[in-house]
């Protein structure tokens, strides 16, 4: 909220790096680092992305051979696609990074074959603790290692990413992060991690699971700052008079349909991420072998969800706050930039989604498959009469059953297509019709599984906080179930309003195989409208924003504030030192009014 530059590089500090140690790491890298990476005495990067391998990163090419008479590991970046890439803390502050690499040994006489050139023996990738800086006062970069700055970037430039390579540097034995995997003194390897395949992919998903809780830290990051564009957004809208009735500037443009229409939905959808988040957070730290897999496709919807959402909202409030949105010191600027950071960060949107579809997919029965088939080659009219789902568009467990529909659908459809473009066979050298049609022929429906899946999982995360709440109503006295019975009524508006959003958006689809009625879209279109008019009134919605909970100093855009005042003076567009348009006086009487 205060500063995504900041927020990024301590998420990379202490999840990415710290967590990584934390977790890969054995009793000799938590004695040596944890207590400096808490006071930030050593400070940390994550080299995994390479410039050439982004998400097929278990090709990478960063090598370690261990030279078993040293002791020592030698790490080498073996061509210009494999230097380590958009690298965060690395260009300035880190001192070290968990630097991923292939494993080389040396293979035992048994196994080396007279004549054979190849001598190593490869173990998959791990990762390692190479020092890239010294602790000196002038921060000199270690031996053998080189630094680039990645350079201007069309926003967070506080944060300073590296490109890196290694040339023949050498770290101890010890520092192998080896709480799966060890390699002796002699060279023999060891890992618990039993994985025989040519790629040794098995070993690649263990070490890579810190990128499941650094997804988890960018919806969260990224949600924060969506909180923020839409409190400074409101606030500006409640203070800003535009053209009322009589002709003059009266009438705070909050209370203009077109404002309502475009800020409730959004309002409402981030409530709705906002539960969606805490579900997957809390999911993911009670995780249990049983769980693990459905946590890994949670936590590779959330960011998704979140990020577009947050991409949205920065340039519909940015258009709704007129040239006062274009003035960096309100903040679109970082919203925007913001929010297209963690689109692509730790995995594309788009790439990850396939991953959540692939282990959907993966739950396919051949019964449910076959049963598929079967349906859709039922006459469309029949389709349409089973399909329907009756009910009113202001029952949520109405509009949870048709997310449950969709999600449903879109697997089974995705199921089908998959097993009649695979039984034709492949084209090309390669024959991989599997690949063929999932890369080349349905990466529509890919696509719309992982949307279907994250659209159900966000309404039944809201819903299910509706529900607890209610149970807790009939558990309190009176004066308590007042209070409580006014928070459950706002947040039921704000779920139905989500609902309806998300039905909106899918309508043409619903309407098309017979999910729906005509009549029930129709009214759909209407309670969103009636909902924006209800929610949108101006003490109303300052209310949904101010209960984010964000601190007053954290509101430094001057929209959010006195505007009149900040114009006073000549600014420059600069959050000037006279702090005097944070207008504490103007504040109380608008939270007075609450």
């Amino acid at each position: 909220m205060c500063d995504g530059n900041l927020s990024t590089k301590l998420t990379v500090q202490f999840n990415l790096f710290g967590g990584t140690i934390l977790k890969l790491g054995t009793k000799f890298h938590h004695d040596k680092l944890l207590d400096d990476i808490d006071s930030l005495k050593s400070v940390g990067c994550f080299g995994l992305t390479e410039l050439g391998y982004g998400n097929n990163a278990v090709e990478m090419e960063t090598t370690a051979v261990y030279d078993k008479k040293a002791g020592e590991f030698i790490i080498n970046t073996p061509s210009v696609l494999a230097q380590k890439y958009w690298i965060t803390n690395g260009a300035i502050h880190a001192h070290y990074c968990v630097v991923f690499a292939r494993l080389l040994l040396q293979k035992p006489e048994e196994e080396t074959k007279e004549g054979d050139k190849q001598q190593l023996r490869y173990e998959g990738l791990h990762g390692f603790l190479v020092r890239i800086r010294n602790h000196d006062e002038k921060r000199s970069v270690a031996e053998g290692c080189k630094v680039w700055d990645m350079g201007y970037k069309i926003g967070l430039n506080g944060i300073d990413n590296a490109a890196l390579h290694f040339h023949n540097v050498r770290i101890p034995r010890s520092h192998l992060l080896n709480a799966t995997s060890m390699v002796s003194p002699e060279g023999a390897f060891s890992s618990k991690v039993d994985d025989r395949s040519t790629r040794r992919r098995k070993r690649f998903l263990v070490l890579a699971d810190q990128l499941l809780s650094g997804r988890v830290c960018i919806a969260s990051m990224v949600l924060g700052s969506t909180k923020m564009t839409l409190a400074t957004t409101i606030r500006y809208a409640y203070s800003r008079k535009a053209v009322g009735p009589n002709g003059y500037s009266t009438a705070p443009i909050l209370g203009f349909q077109l404002t309502k229409n475009a800020l409730m939905p959004m309002i409402a959808t981030t409530y709705a991420n906002n539960f969606a988040l805490k579900y997957v957070q809390r999911r993911y730290a009670e995780q249990t072998d049983d769980d693990k897999s459905h946590v890994v496709i949670l936590c590779c919807a959330i960011k998704p969800l979140i990020t577009w959402h947050a991409s949205y909202i920065a340039n519909v409030c940015r258009e709704r706050c007129g040239g006062q949105g274009f003035l960096a010191a309100n903040r679109f600027g970082e919203a925007i930039v913001g929010a297209h950071a963690g689109i692509t960060a730790e995995g594309d949107n788009k790439v990850i989604q396939q991953k959540v579809s692939k282990e959907l997919m993966a739950k396919v029965t051949k019964t449910q498959l076959m049963r598929h088939y079967a349906f859709i080659h039922l006459p469309h009219s029949l389709q349409r009469t089973y399909n329907y789902h009756s009910g009113a568009v202001e029952d949520l467990a109405w509009l949870q059953r048709l997310f449950e529909w969709s999600e449903n659908r879109a697997i089974a459809d995705l199921a089908v297509a998959m097993y009649q473009r695979s039984s034709r066979g492949g084209k090309g050298q390669d024959n991989n019709p599997l690949y063929d049609a999932w890369m080349l022929h349905e990466s529509t429906r890919v696509q719309r599984v992982a949307d279907a899946f994250g659209e159900r999982v966000r309404f039944e995360a809201f819903h299910n906080v509706l529900k607890s709440q209610r149970m807790l109503k009939e558990n309190k006295g009176k004066q308590q179930q007042s209070n409580n019975g006014d928070l459950v009524a706002v947040l039921t508006k704000l779920c139905l309003l989500h609902g309806l959003t998300i039905l909106q958006e899918n309508v043409g689809y619903f309407l098309t195989e017979g999910v729906i009625s005509i009549y029930q879209a129709r009214e759909s279109k209407h309670k969103i409208e009636e909902l924006c008019k209800e929610l949108g009134k101006p003490e109303t919605a300052l209310r949904l924003v101010e209960s984010f909970g964000i601190p007053e100093w954290m509101h430094h855009a001057p929209i959010a504030q006195n505007w009149k005042k900040y114009n006073e003076v000549e600014n420059n567009g600069e959050l000037v030192r006279n702090q005097s348009y944070r207008d504490a006086n103007r504040l109380l009487t608008l939270r007075a009014k609450l």
